[in-house]
């Protein structure tokens, strides 16, 4: 063999090593575990999404939205922007950005709910691997996927799926300023917290209590810290109420009516409707006409607790509670812990006394849980507190024991073998550290070899504590809902009334029946919810009560009512008129993006138009058809009951009753249906 020869095998497989090496670089447990993570969790929130549901409210706004840049940036309901959503419109404009580069469809209203969880879980894990290592980084992460709110509004276009992102973004941010306790890390923390209140308002600034204390707690002087905490909080306000501001001095003639206000002023939408409007001690049915969700029990101190929420979300609250206190004990990095504690206590507080919400609203409790549980884990694990191990495993095993007795068929096995994991994690725990006490020094393991065998160790752990809310998260897939998910054996919110007319009270007429809205794949039906006579089931669900006349049926009584419509309305710039969001928004999907006037808004009870601007509609041909009541008792928007006698809505539906003409027509299968031309 010549020189050369044996030179070009040398240097072969010198190239084969080093390429072996660099392989095994990239290849570590921590990349392989994060990899791992993110498709597990992209799984759970994105396979089979086209063929899911869609809240048609939703949907609708992210349509409109896409229609033009005014729209986009007021948030409106409908494409010809008369009134906007009764939220700032933050978590809708990604939608908006999907629907207009993709189309409109189920997916591309869907997805980006999804796409935003997963984000959420890879920066949490990130955020505690920096925070101490890979385990708790991976642990942290998979604590928030596995929780059973977060996979199923994931799955929906309902809004707090981006808010749950913005506050994983937060926690990235705010971890940093008060480590390296810094004016610049504080002031990106403060402004992902008006990222937050763009999504979703007041809940946003909840955060800063925790951030502001902990960064108290920094070593540095008292006048710089309260300087710096000044400076930081300044620009977190004024970047919080730029959409306010911008909004509040744009002529109201130049833009679409505020939605929820009286007075057509976003800081009432910010700071009544959506804030002191909420809570029972502030709220003032004449000051704010806030929708107050009825889906989660009475607010208490163990509400988060009762049947209708545990299951959504309490699984590892008691144990992020315990790893407070481990974390307190450890001494290390307690400005971290003084903001992650106090930020889930606060939160914690907040979601109980809130006078009614959705179960959803609580999935951004997700964040400072998963954080504390990772960092207490893996810090235990790493000082040999033994018993700070055993507590937390204890805790969430009896934890997924007694909260899976509120459905003891369901899925109850799970918890049973989680129970049973936990007790067999403990006991090799136990053996472990015994172990390593009889090392007088103890053996160095390679490297790669003690970081598999973590990680072993790591899918015991993650099973004792996650297991059962685990299966809760996966299994959301085979209970996809719309209107209002959650995960459990059955995520529907029930029977719907129809869109409604806005005359009835409380009780009334039973809603039309209800059907398949376009683009669905079961009933989400469009009209609006049950009347206040309608109850809740067991799961926080709401029973049949009074719903809305004047209703679209089903989805061929969509088509007929369109195509009659269409082939009808003349010169007229609106297709038809409803009163309320609900059934106009089906009509807005079905449509992709008709004129359709929502008298009222979303709860039937905003003054616009008003009865003046509405004639002056009709005498224009503006507007030629109008979907009302049919009969007395219709039911009114979400919960609302009717708006009452006085308002806008009530005196044009008297007025279409009374003067227009009620069409006739047998290839129609919807009710209420007038005509209005001069």
């Amino acid at each position: 063999m010549t020189t050369a020869a044996i030179e070009s095998g040398i240097e072969k497989r010198a190239g084969s090593r080093r390429e072996a090496l660099a392989w095994r670089r990239l290849l570590t447990p921590w990349r392989a575990g994060l990899t791992l993570l993110g498709l597990a969790s992209a799984f759970i929130t994105l396979w089979g999404l086209q063929a899911g549901q869609r809240s048609e409210y939703y949907a609708a706004i992210a349509l409109s939205m896409s229609q033009n840049l005014s729209n986009f940036f007021f948030g409106s309901f409908d494409p010809a922007g008369t009134v906007t959503l009764d939220k700032i419109p933050g978590s809708y404009w990604v939608p908006a950005i999907f629907v207009r580069l993709f189309g409109f469809s189920t997916w591309s209203v869907n997805a980006p709910n999804a796409i935003a969880t997963v984000a959420a879980v890879l920066i949490v894990a990130v955020t505690a691997k920096r925070l101490f290592n890979p385990a708790a980084g991976l642990l942290a992460g998979a604590a928030v996927a596995a929780t059973p709110i977060v996979a199923a509004v994931a799955r929906s276009n309902q809004p707090e799926s981006f808010f749950v992102l913005a506050v994983a973004l937060v926690a990235w941010a705010a971890t940093k300023a008060v480590q390296r306790a810094s004016l610049g890390w504080l002031i990106g923390a403060g402004a992902f917290v008006a990222l937050a209140f763009q999504m979703y308002m007041l809940e946003a600034w909840a955060v800063w209590p925790a951030l502001a204390a902990a960064y108290l707690c920094t070593r540095q002087p008292w006048l710089k810290k309260l300087w710096h905490v000044a400076v930081a909080g300044v620009a977190s306000l004024a970047l919080s109420l730029t959409w306010i501001i911008v909004v509040w001095l744009v002529p109201a003639s130049s833009r679409p009516y505020v939605g929820g206000t009286i007075g057509n002023n976003p800081f009432e939408m910010v700071f009544g409707y959506n804030g002191l409007g909420r809570f029972s001690a502030t709220s003032d049915s004449t000051a704010y006409r806030s929708f107050t969700p009825p889906f989660s029990g009475s607010a208490g101190v163990f509400r988060l607790f009762n049947e209708q929420v545990a299951a959504q979300i309490a699984w590892l609250i008691p144990t992020a509670l315990v790893s407070i206190v481990v974390l307190w004990m450890l001494k290390r990095d307690r400005a971290v812990t003084v903001f992650l504690g106090g930020w889930l206590v606060t939160f914690l507080a907040m979601f109980s006394v809130v006078a009614g919400m959705h179960q959803f609203y609580t999935a951004s409790l997700a964040i400072p849980m998963a954080l504390l549980l990772g960092l207490a884990f893996a810090r235990a694990r790493a000082a040999r507190m033994l018993w700070a191990q055993l507590v937390l495993l204890g805790s969430a095993a009896a934890g997924a024991v007694l909260i899976g007795l509120y459905q003891p068929g369901y899925l109850y096995g799970f918890a049973i073998a989680q129970a049973v994991v936990a007790v067999l994690t403990g006991v090799l725990l136990v053996v472990l550290h015994r172990r390593r006490a009889r090392q007088a020094e103890p053996r160095q393991a390679e490297p790669r070899q003690a970081g598999w065998r973590m990680a072993g160790l790591g899918v015991l752990v993650g099973a004792s504590l996650l297991l059962t809310p685990a299966a809760w998260a996966v299994d959301v897939m085979n209970h996809p809902s719309s209107i209002n998910p959650i995960a459990g054996e059955s995520s529907g919110i029930g029977a719907f009334g129809g869109g409604g007319g806005p005359s009835g009270g409380a009780g009334g007429a039973g809603g039309a029946p209800t059907g398949t809205a376009p683009g669905t794949s079961q009933g989400a039906a469009p009209g609006g919810m049950p009347g206040r006579t309608g109850g809740q089931d067991g799961g926080g669900r709401p029973t049949t009560g009074a719903g809305g006349l004047g209703s679209v049926g089903s989805s061929s009584g969509d088509s007929a009512l369109i195509a009659y419509l269409e082939q009808n309305r003349g010169s007229a710039t609106y297709l038809v008129a409803t009163f309320g969001a609900q059934t106009a928004a089906s009509l807005i999907t079905a449509t992709d993006g008709g004129s359709v006037l929502p008298i009222g808004g979303f709860s039937s009870e905003d003054p616009v138009p008003t009865l003046e601007a509405f004639q002056q509609l009709v005498a224009s041909g503006e507007l030629r058809y109008v979907l009302a009541a049919s009969g007395a008792g219709g039911g009114g928007g979400f919960g609302s009951g009717g708006a009452s006698g006085t308002s806008s809505s009530s005196q044009i539906q008297t007025w279409v009753t009374s003067e227009c003409t009620l069409v006739s027509d047998s290839s129609l299968s919807t009710t209420g249906l007038y005509d209005c031309a001069p």
